[in-house]
């Protein structure tokens, strides 16, 4: 067993390197922020709807048809947002709706 300065020692280093960990990664409670088109990062947006029914109605279409979307939430409604590779594919099966 440690002295208690031994103990105390390794404490404080463990909260600091935590602090360091947190100011380096860390985002804040903000997430991912949309750019001037809406996007996210590499997801792209494919849909703009109301409400969560109509983008859970959407998600499902999709999902059936195989295509990976996930939903973000903003000012404008619901987002169905995909990744490039899907985003085409996303669209065709909207469109056909």
């Amino acid at each position: 067993m440690g002295s208690v300065t031994e103990i105390a020692l390794v404490v404080s280093l463990v909260i600091l390197l935590a602090g360091i960990l947190r100011y380096t990664f860390g985002r804040g409670p903000e997430g991912a922020l949309p750019d001037e088109n809406g996007d996210l990062g590499l997801l792209e947006t494919v849909a703009v709807v109301p409400t969560r029914e109509a983008a859970d109605v959407l998600v499902a279409k999709l999902a059936r048809e195989k295509v990976r979307v996930t939903l973000s939430h903003g000012a404008d409604g619901w987002r169905l947002l995909a990744f490039p590779s899907d985003a085409d594919d996303a669209r065709v099966v909207l469109r056909a709706m």
